[in-house]
Parts: structure tokens; C-alpha cells; sequence
């Protein structure tokens, strides 16, 4: 039984527009779920409308079987972390923590307790005296997690908490987010625009776009098996190149996938092109290729080749990802002739 049930949600604001038409997605129990997609998509929406801070026009919101779509936030058993932190700068991190425990009725000592219990689980015991100001960003969001920690909650919502922070300090918070959820076992809900952070975090990916679930399940059945050519793009590092065929249906394929000369037995499909850009990352070369009808993909492999280079670039057919027109996925058909190229 899922822990959070989101049926058939739909959002319009008071000017008409509407963001979420008809919306639905069961959240597991315990799971680290992210919901991935572009600005705009209806990921905050969405995180919003579970944390009761936004209403939905239609449709309900379940927790543990209980009908929370007009229930008060603050009875929804939920915790909020927020990108830009949200603490009291007057405050040292230790009154951070214990103002709101005092709102939830805690006694004296129970609150001493809970709060010497949370800044140890999240590495801030040294700092319970300080204030917000003199700490550093990933240890301000840590007092914020540890913040939501201190109440217990049933769900922890966290909308973008890490894209303030500098490329190395983001890798390292995603550690500890990970290690917490372990710890923890409660339900996280994580909001990001990074396919990568959602591919190395979540134990369950949403894809979204334009308020639709384009996809859900694990990050290997996200990136293995997209069901469109939305999903195939967006997941990845680089998404997955497309190349439109001559009637309306595209075929795929992953840059990892891709040999530049013919192997033994070949079969599958051949694409043509030159080297239009070269990035040089480390021991890989990252190529922008261009082929004569304008089509362009990305290809990262170790060989060197030069600007303006003419190449060939062998997919084998286990390895080809076949969509249809509508942009849906089926099954990979007859191969374009090779000496069509792209």
C-alpha cells in the first residue's frame, strides 16, 4: 500500500491558468522518491499541494489512509525544507531547532533531549551555539534538516535544498541526505531540476513535464527503459540522442553505446556526421556531432578525433531505442540503410 496517494489532481490558479490537469502518483512507504523535470513542470506544485500550503482544484491527497486534501498543514504529519533555508538569523542553531519544538507542546528537558539528538545525527553538535550567520551554506542546511527532523514528521519534503550550494559541497549533501533517509526510514520527497541528483539519490524517480508524470520507477528502469522520448532526453549524461526518420518516428540510442568502427558481425544502425564541437574531460572527449541534414547529438568516447572530421558511428540493433510518432516508445523495426546514414 502506497504511503502517499495523489488521484487524479487537478491545479488552476484564480487567473485560469492551469498548471495540472489530471495528475496521479502513489509514493512507497520509506522510499527516497524525486520528482525530476524542467522549471516550470509542477514539481513545487505538487510539493506544495502535499504539504497543504496550496489547494487543489480537484482530486485528492491520501496519507496512511487518511483524506488530507483539506486538512491543515500543520496536522499533516509533514516537514518542509526549503532551497534557501528559512532559519532565524537572531537565533543560535540550537533555538533554531527548539522555538518550533515548543510550539508542538514539548516540555523543558524533552526539548534539550530531542534537539542534543538532532544536531548529533546531522554533525552540528559543536555548533548548537552559533548563529546562522557565521556558518557556512551546507551547514546551514543542515540545521534546516535538522530542524525538520526535531518534529518527527511522517514525510519529509525537500524542495531543491541543495542548489544553493557550490558543485563539491552539493556532492557531499547529497551523502549525507542519502545516509539520513537511511537512518531515518521515513518518507522523503525530493524536488530537483538535476537528472543527475536524481539518478544518484532517489530509489524512485518522477519524470515530469508540463504537470504530467511522463514516467515513475526505480533510476535503472528510468534511464534503461524510457517509455518516450521526453524521459530518453532528459535522463542522462548526455540524454539520449534521437534521430528523426524520414516517416515521423525517431530512433534512439545512449552515447555510452556507440563504437566508431564497424564490429565483427554487425548488426544494427550506422550514422554518419562531423565532428562539429570537442570538450576534453579528462580521459574522454565529449563530441558535438553534426550530420549534412542538420541533425545533431553527443557522443563521449576516448578516441581523438578533429574538428570537421568526417565519422561513422556503429549502434548495434539490441542497443537502438525505437519511438513512435506521438513520441511514445515501441518496437525497433526495419533499419534505415546504411548508406543513408543520418
Amino acid at each position: 500500500m502506497p504511503m502517499i496517494s495523489l488521484k487524479h489532481i487537478k491545479k488552476t490558479y484564480p487567473n485560469g491558468l492551469t498548471v495540472m490537469e489530471d495528475m496521479s502518483l502513489d509514493i512507497e512507504d520509506g522510499s527516497f522518491t524525486v520528482l525530476v523535470g524542467p522549471s516550470g513542470c509542477g514539481k513545487t506544485t505538487t510539493l506544495r499541494m502535499i504539504a497543504g500550503l496550496e489547494s487543489c482544484t480537484k482530486g485528492e491527497i491520501w496519507i496512511d489512509d487518511v483524506n488530507i486534501t483539506d486538512m491543515d498543514p500543520g496536522d499533516r504529519g509533514i516537514a518542509m525544507v526549503f532551497q534557501n533555508y528559512a532559519l532565524y538569523p537572531h537565533m543560535t542553531v540550537a533555538k533554531n531547532i527548539s522555538f518550533g519544538l515548543k510550539n508542538f507542546g514539548y516540555g523543558k528537558e524533552e526539548i534539550k533531549t530531542i534537539t542534543a539528538e538532532v544536531l548529533e545525527l546531522v554533525g552540528l553538535t559543536e555548533y548548537a551555539n552559533v548563529k546562522p550567520g557565521n556558518l557556512s551554506g551546507g551547514q546551514r542546511q543542515r540545521v534546516a534538516l535538522a530542524r525538520a527532523i526535531s518534529k518527527k514528521p511522517k514525510v519529509f519534503l525537500m524542495d531543491e535544498p541543495l542548489s544553493n550550494l557550490d558543485a563539491k559541497l552539493r556532492v557531499n549533501m547529497r551523502s549525507e541526505l542519502i545516509r539520513m533517509h537511511q537512518k531515518l526510514k521515513s518518507t522523503f520527497i525530493y524536488i530537483t531540476h538535476d537528472q543527475v541528483e536524481a539518478m544518484t539519490m532517489g530509489d524512485y524517480i518522477a519524470v515530469m513535464n508540463e504537470g504530467k508524470i511522463m514516467q515513475y520507477g526505480t533510476p535503472d528502469e528510468i534511464y534503461s527503459n524510457p517509455q518516450n522520448i521526453f524521459t530518453a532526453k532528459f535522463i542522462g549524461d548526455p540524454g539520449m540522442n534521437i534521430v528523426p526518420q524520414p516517416d515521423g518516428t525517431s530512433l534512439g540510442f545512449r552515447s555510452s553505446k556507440t563504437k566508431f568502427h564497424r564490429p565483427e558481425n554487425f548488426d544494427g544502425a550506422v550514422f554518419r556526421g562531423k565532428i562539429s564541437t570537442r570538450e576534453r574531460l579528462g580521459d574522454i572527449n565529449h563530441y558535438t556531432i553534426l550530420s549534412d541534414d542538420g541533425c545533431e547529438f553527443a557522443v563521449r568516447n576516448e578516441e581523438f578525433f578533429d574538428f570537421g572530421e568526417e565519422i561513422c558511428l556503429y549502434i548495434e540493433k539490441k542497443d537502438l531505442y525505437a519511438f513512435n510518432r506521438e513520441g511514445g516508445r515501441t518496437e525497433v523495426g526495419a533499419l534505415p540503410a546504411e548508406e543513408a546514414g543520418l
